[in-house]
């Protein structure tokens, strides 16, 4: 029997971890300013990873600008444009746009980093795309700015994940996944200290008025969806080609409902099975294609 490649477990894992953000974000953001929230989830997130990767820091020099993008695009860039967006528009709009990151990446991996297309690979992505709409339903449609501009954002955070893998990919060749991990949050973190200490200057009312259920966001933020999810994401990522780890990124909004239905006590709806049925049989042919398209070996 065929065993399954446990890059897979690992991406899965922090899907998991990731698919209960938006609930959990959306109630966090209500009382934490958003650059002082990805500046304290990351901040906390690298000092808890430093004493397992302290001993492997050393970069070389021409490495360092690999790196820094890897920490922009994916931190900077990606978590701002996504705490903008949820924080201005439904969270169902962040499930649905968020599904498209498998898509810009299959094509980003395809004409920019030579990975090759497979029917398989294809016939996964059209399947774990409409399981995702099925499962969400098709958005609502805001006339108002700010919700334009929060699904815009949206968007603008995929694109900004995809720029993170291409980056991440780079350096995960030489570097251990903990140690990307480590860089892509500090520096994510020092990049937004100096917006973060003006929102606290500013605003230091939520500091001082923050409710247990904040506190507890915070906390999900720095422990598992940060200092666990990223750590796990790099590992998944050092063994996989970009087109593939990115769909588990389908798996985001199923946990996201199941989280709100837990969370935030929304209704079941049994079109939840059939749309976690479309988007399991995607990762399952995206598997097969890992299986008949093997790495070279220049590869992690």
């Amino acid at each position: 029997m065929t065993k399954i490649n446990p890059a897979f477990f690992y991406l899965v894992t922090a899907a998991v971890l990731w698919g209960a953000v938006v609930p959990i974000m959306k109630i966090t953001l209500k009382e934490i300013p958003i650059f002082s929230l990805i500046f304290l989830r990351m901040g906390f997130a690298s000092i808890l990873l430093l004493p397992f990767v302290y001993k492997k820091l050393k970069v070389e020099k021409s490495d360092w600008k690999n790196i820094f993008l890897a920490a922009f695009f994916g931190t900077n860039l990606n978590l701002a444009f996504f705490f903008f967006g949820l924080e201005h528009t439904q969270a169902i709009n962040a499930s649905v746009i968020l599904a498209t990151a498998p898509v810009f990446t299959l094509a980003f991996a395809h004409f920019i980093l030579k990975e090759k297309f497979s029917l398989k690979l294809i016939l996964g992505a059209s399947l774990s795309f409409i399981g995702t709409i099925i499962i969400v339903g098709i958005p609502a449609i805001h006339l108002s700015l700010l919700s334009t501009l929060g699904n815009i954002a949206l968007v603008a955070s995929s694109l900004a994940w995809v720029g993170h893998e291409f980056y991440a990919k780079k350096i995960l060749i030489k570097y251990d996944p903990l140690v990307v991990s480590f860089y892509t949050m500090s520096i994510g973190a020092v990049i937004f200290s100096p917006v973060a200490a003006s929102e606290l200057l500013t605003n230091s009312a939520w500091f001082s008025h923050i409710s247990i259920s904040g506190l507890l966001g915070l906390l999900y933020g720095i422990f598992f969806a940060s200092f666990i999810g990223y750590s796990l994401w790099q590992k998944g990522l050092a063994s996989l080609p970009a087109s593939e780890a990115s769909f588990v990124f389908y798996l985001l909004p199923l946990f996201g409902i199941i989280f709100s239905i837990i969370l935030l006590h929304e209704k079941f709806n049994p079109i939840l099975i059939v749309g976690s049925i479309l988007i399991l049989a995607g990762i399952i042919l995206a598997e097969y294609h890992r299986k008949t398209h093997p790495l070279p070996n220049n590869h992690h």
